[in-house]
């Protein structure tokens, strides 16, 4: 019961290859930003498949649009998150023009940005934090699938210090630079989830507001912490203090599935962290997961993610 469920996931997802760099702008500006895997393919370890996308205003103004006509306002000390990624524009203000990131750099690559200065002419100056961070999304697509195109949040003190922080000692290439790129990033977006969990409302479903949930959120964590265990609903249901008819219902409500088949996908997603990671055998890693048969296994891992598991073990997470 003590697991502590979302450091659990985000190990599961592998937060790694932190991109993070400085733009200063002065006068009327519009980026269309659009952060693909292969810019950033150096940077990312085998098995990464997601980019998630964020932002921190520290002076100034930034309207940000991600797949939608509407501008969302993001002003001094807040940060917008793009979980998904994809292409996204930032302007000065709403509707304004944008152009390629990629054109205003003369050729040079993302990746050596770390502090960039434009001037377009008269206007007002901005100054954001620009941050991207790889991740393998497939290992617990729950979290992902839980979280909207874009949402902002306040950096408040917990992080000030830590913002300030990064600014002062990652924008450079000194030695151990990199690692703090890597933390920066992965501190950020934790705060974000632990934000995002919070604010939502009374009615919400997804992983997160599961999570959440008294009744739910201690059934994630018993399921989470014994997933090898042969479960019943039966037996979740009196784990948690709760009638079969009630827990059953309120699982599917807000996760969106019984708890016996979020149990079967949770097993799958462990097998292919193992399969990733070490050399065990497939049978091994069977009944690790708490199957009897190999070719049980096999059969349930194919259905999951579209290849069996001596595939998905030879070509990664990218199959």
């Amino acid at each position: 019961m003590g697991v502590d469920l979302l450091s659990e996931v985000l190990a599961l997802v592998r937060l790694t290859g932190a991109l993070i760099f400085r733009v200063d702008l002065h006068g009327p500006w519009g980026i269309a930003s659009n952060p693909t895997l292969e810019k950033y393919a150096p940077l990312l370890p085998a098995g990464t498949n997601h980019i998630v996308a964020f932002h921190v205003v520290l002076e100034g103004n930034c309207w940000v649009r991600h797949g939608a006509p509407d501008w969302l306002h993001v002003g001094v000390g807040e940060a917008v998150v793009m979980p998904h990624g994809d292409q996204h524009d930032l302007a000065d203000r709403p509707d304004r023009p944008t152009v390629p990131f990629a054109s205003m750099l003369g050729g040079r690559s993302v990746l050596e940005l770390r502090h960039e200065r434009f001037d377009t002419g008269p206007g007002e100056s901005a100054c954001i934090i620009c941050g991207f961070l790889g991740c393998d999304r497939r290992a617990f697509e729950p979290l992902f699938r839980s979280l909207p195109p874009t949402f902002k949040f306040g950096i408040g003190e917990r992080l000030d210090d830590m913002l300030c922080y990064a600014v002062g000692h990652t924008l450079d290439d000194r030695p151990g630079s990199a690692c703090l790129r890597v933390r920066f990033a992965e501190l950020l977006f934790l705060e974000a989830l632990r934000w995002y969990m919070e604010s939502l409302p009374a009615d919400a479903t997804g992983w997160l507001a599961g999570l959440r949930d008294p009744l739910v959120g201690r059934a994630l964590r018993i399921l989470h912490g014994q997933p090898c265990r042969r479960w019943s609903v039966d037996e979740l249901a009196t784990a948690v203090a709760s009638s079969r008819s009630v827990l059953a219902e309120r699982f599917r409500e807000i996760i969106g599935e019984p708890p016996m088949h979020y149990l079967a996908r949770l097993r799958m997603q462990i097998a292919a962290r193992r399969l990733a990671d070490s050399r065990q055998s497939i049978a091994r890693i069977a009944d690790e997961v708490g199957y009897d048969s190999s070719a049980a296994f096999q059969r349930a891992f194919k259905r999951c993610f579209g290849a069996p598991p001596a595939t998905w073990r030879r070509h990664g997470s990218t199959t």
